[in-house]
């Protein structure tokens, strides 16, 4: 306790990162919502809450970035500013992804590390539509040109918003009161002379018929090289990796693993390695020439320190390039003083293009008369009465698929809005969306051909090599040559290569009403509500290519499947004050809501919120909610389509080992996920200037979804989790297993907690006014069950393989100052992850090293006002990120040395660029 209290006096004193949303809710006038004009209803709407009420202070904490700090970071997309919030886990970035395919060039926010699944993302106040089967949001398909503010509600706010709110709601504000043009062009780069980056954005506003009407027009385009390869930074070189300890044995002090640099592959070289037998230890040159293949030091099966090994880890992509333009439309007009309508428009498109990870062999069975064998290789078989060996090769000269992904979304909502009297207002309107995604991946190993081209032999009549198999040899077949790098002719590459193609599109209509209103007075003031019905359907499409549909490719085949859900609600939400101007309360609200929900895959559940706002006076405000929140199944959990293979398994009730068949599919029974979530703080006002919150926050999640391999599945039915014996199918007759169905099941439970510090201040030095901000985050529990094993992962940055949530450290921070003086601003911030254990069960007996130091970073920017005046302005900006280009710690996490979700692999970076307005 007295080093956490440590840490929270330091920043505290120092400042920080984000304006509490309470701030401007505790200066807003308490003047009636209807005394605003039509046009302004949805921004006095506070994201967390649907109730408009001047001078209400919401009980759930909220977290608001301005304008100027999206400016400060000088980020060419708004989801790198977002991702630097403590209370967000960058889990889907363009840099974490770049082995998955399906997320690959996409951002997808995390908040709580829960799965982006459980976060819900609006654009002014409004759902839209999904980017991805499994249910998330990509930021590259949110237009960003007129984006104001973005509102973090970091705590459950299903009750307001509906499903996927269990961690909390991330909603994009745009800036609808623009009058004139704004734009802004920046190019950056990094110290490493690699990932350039350019931004472009233009927006304009005005009003016509007398101000009845208003258009608002914006259009983006933002591209990204990327950074090709791991090694391309010093830590990606070195070699980075785990290895078994060969002196490990359970009696004697050695750790069982060992975290170590130049580690190699001791199974594989880039052009075989002959790894069985008694010629084992020889590789193969670039001419295809039998040399000696050196050993390292700690050599095992598979890895050694040093040597002739592949290092296959320093071919990785470290950032997928990215493309992305955006455009987005909008006409309101007030038809009356009580009617305004609207219509927008919007569309986004992202792409991204990559090679992905090689697929590498470990025991390719070479046979005596292979076609290409080299002669020394061959005589030294007969001399030992060898009929075959088997190789290890890494074959960065083909079989690297190249991947062409991109992603189209477009929008349209309609609505009108306006009031009935002083006292209510209302809203109602349409949406319809459709999103698509088109992943190409070409030169993917096609298993079959591949087996073919690998088995050859000599004609006999012509003397050349071709495929031993006569069907195949009708079909085409092409031999391949596998000794020595670059081996491989372009028609063999032609032959056991091919191309997928993945669509999937997704499309969503939804239509909302909301009234809102003060239907009684209390003895304290006006109760005010806001109800409204909800209705959305959504829909998914998924076709691939006939080589994928037969299963043809080594991974990554998708089965073609198409499903539905329609929703139907009902909300309500109330504020009863319950004291006002009292000598203990300057006012005392209780926050009721609740959201019944019915789904058509699933039935009826509710959601619901209990909250309550204490100002005791102008110093000190407490808040607290208790609420139940939901996440409903994504599409792909539910409807996936049904993919077949075979594995060995011991059956314990036969006491044998043979195969089994598993079927991969959706599971349409599956329930909404519930949640408890806790939130309690205070709010310090002590200076005008000065506002301070501490919150505490709790999650518990039942029935989450969570799906287990097929061996797995066995294993835990015969260990006594009997929820999933249900999924073992036995043949009647033998009494073997037919089959395992493998399916997402709502077996899982989670539990997270912690606490979030928030600092603003603001003063006037020299000349000039300092801004200082802070925001901390601290976690007590990430803890997963699955109903076998339970994980706690808080203070650690493992990823285990039950969930795709990671580990978190302890702590994070940022801290942010700005000064302005005149013309200049400058601006300085400081951001820290904390560090923590490799994997919280690991001991000195697992592992040479245990814990790993987090990282802290330093940010400068500043800009000068070129130009000011009645007819426009201009600003010129730069900024420089990660200012002593410091390098991630080492984990060695997931065959990765760092964890790329939490800390910077791209060191040092540089932003210019101009802002206008006029």
């Amino acid at each position: 306790m007295h080093a956490c209290a440590s840490v929270l006096a330091v920043w505290a004193c120092a400042g920080g990162a984000l304006a509490q949303e309470s701030t401007a809710e505790a200066q807003a006038p308490a003047e009636p919502a209807a005394q605003a004009s039509a046009t302004d209803l949805d921004q006095v709407t506070v994201t967390a809450s649907r109730v408009m009420r001047g001078g209400f202070s919401a009980p759930t904490p909220t977290t608001s970035i301005t304008t100027d700090e999206i400016n400060a970071t000088a980020a060419t997309n708004v989801a790198e500013v977002v991702n630097q919030m403590p209370s967000v886990r960058p889990s889907l970035t363009p840099v974490s992804t770049t082995n998955n395919s399906q997320y690959a060039g996409g951002y997808y926010l995390d908040l709580r590390g829960l799965g982006f699944n459980r976060t819900l993302v609006l654009v002014d106040g409004k759902r839209v539509v999904p980017t991805q089967i499994q249910g998330p949001v990509d930021i590259n398909s949110v237009p960003q040109a007129l984006i104001s503010s973005v509102d973090i509600v970091t705590g459950g706010a299903s009750a307001a918003w509906g499903s996927d709110a269990v961690a909390g709601v991330v909603n994009f504000r745009f800036d609808r009161g623009l009058e004139g043009f704004k734009g802004l062009l920046q190019a950056g780069t990094t110290s490493h002379g690699d990932r350039d980056n350019n931004l472009g954005s233009i927006a304009f506003g005005h009003a016509f018929a007398d101000g009845r009407g208003h258009l608002l027009l914006a259009a983006e385009s933002a591209s990204s090289d990327g950074i090709e390869r791991l090694d391309s930074r010093d830590w990606g070189a070195a070699g980075w990796g785990k290895i078994a300890n060969p002196a490990y044995t359970p009696d004697n002090d050695e750790p069982r693993l060992l975290l170590v640099r130049n580690t190699r592959d001791a199974n594989r070289s880039y052009g075989g390695v002959i790894n069985s037998g008694p010629l084992k230890g020889i590789q193969f040159d670039a001419d295809g020439n039998p040399i000696p293949f050196e050993y390292g030091d700690l050599v095992t099966k598979s890895s050694m320190v040093g040597g002739d090994g592949a290092d296959g880890s320093a071919a990785f992509v470290l950032e997928a390039p990215l493309e992305r333009q955006s455009t987005y439309g909008r006409v309101s007009y007030e038809f009356s003083p009580a009617i305004t309508g609207f219509v927008e428009a919007s569309w986004a498109k992202s792409k991204t293009r990559y090679d992905s990870l090689t697929r590498n062999d470990s025991s390719l069975t070479i046979k005596r008369d292979n076609a290409f064998l080299p002669d020394s290789i061959a005589q030294s078989m007969d001399d030992l009465g060898l009929t075959s060996f088997t190789i290890g090769r890494y074959n960065r000269d083909y079989a690297r698929a190249f991947n062409d992904k991109s992603s189209e979304t477009a929008r349209f909502v309609a609505g009108l809005e306006g009031y009935l009297d002083n006292y209510w207002s209302w809203d109602a309107y349409v949406t319809h969306g459709e999103s698509e995604t088109n992943l190409h991946s070409s030169k993917k190993r096609i298993t079959s051909t591949f087996e073919y081209a690998l088995d050859s032999i000599i004609d006999p009549v012509t003397g050349a090599a071709v495929c031993r198999d006569a069907a195949a040899r009708a079909e085409g077949c092409q031999p391949i040559n596998l000794f020595g790098e670059g081996a491989p002719s372009q028609q063999a590459r032609d032959y056991v290569l091919g191309t997928s193609h993945t669509m999937s599109r997704i499309t969503q209509d939804a239509a909302s009403a909301t009234l809102r209103g003060e239907p009684f007075e209390t003895w304290a003031g006006p109760v005010s509500m806001a109800t409204g019905l909800e209705w959305r359907r959504e829909k998914a499409v998924v076709t691939s290519d006939p080589l994928s549909m037969a299963g043809a490719f080594n991974t990554g085949n998708t089965v073609p499947w198409s499903g539905s859900v329609t929703v139907k609600e009902a909300f309500g939400e109330l504020v009863v004050p319950l004291a006002v101007d009292t000598a203990w309360a300057d006012s005392l609200d209780l926050n009721l809501a609740a959201r019944m929900t019915d789904y058509s895959t699933s039935g009826t559940v509710v959601s619901w919120k209990l909250g309550s706002s204490w100002q005791v006076n102008d110093l000190i405000r407490f808040r607290a909610t208790q609420s139940r929140d939901i996440r409903a199944p994504s599409l792909a959990e539910l409807f996936g389509g049904s993919t077949t293979a075979i594995f060995n398994v011991f059956d314990p009730e036969l006491g044998s080992t043979y195969s089994v068949q598993s079927i991969t599919s959706g599971n349409a029974e599956l329930e909404p996920e519930e949640a408890d979530t806790t939130t309690a703080g205070i709010v310090l006002n002590p200076l005008p200037d000065l506002v301070m919150s501490l919150d505490y926050y709790r999650i518990d999640v039942d029935k989450a979804i969570t799906t287990f391999q097929a061996r797995s599945i066995v294993e835990r039915c015969y260990d006594g989790q009997a929820a999933v014996c249900d999924l073992i199918v036995r043949d009647p007759v033998s009494g073997e297993i037919d089959h395992v169905n493998v399916s997402p099941q709502n077996l899982q439970t989670m539990r997270v907690s912690g606490a979030d510090f928030e600092l603003s201040y603001s003063l006037p030095v020299g000349n000039g006014q300092l801004g200082l901000r802070s925001l901390l985050s601290y976690v007590d529990t990430l803890r997963l069950d699955d109903g076998q094993n339970v994980i706690d992962m808080a203070g650690s940055t493992d990823q285990p393989t039950i969930a795709s949530i990671g580990g978190s450290p302890r702590w994070r921070g940022n801290l942010y100052a700005n000064y302005r003086i005149g013309d200049l601003a400058f601006n300085a911030g400081v951001r820290h992850v904390g560090g923590g254990r490799i994997k919280n069960e690991y001991t000195a007996k697992d592992m040479n090293i245990l814990t790993h130091s987090g990282r802290t970073y330093f940010d400068l920017g500043g800009s000068y006002d070129f130009h000011t005046g009645a007819n426009g302005n201009i600003s010129l900006f730069a900024s420089v990120r990660n200012v002593f280009d410091k390098d991630p710690p080492i984990t060695g996490t997931g065959g990765f040395p760092t964890v790329r979700s939490l800390y910077d692999v791209i060191g040092r970076t540089y932003n210019v660029g101009v802002r206008f307005d006029f």
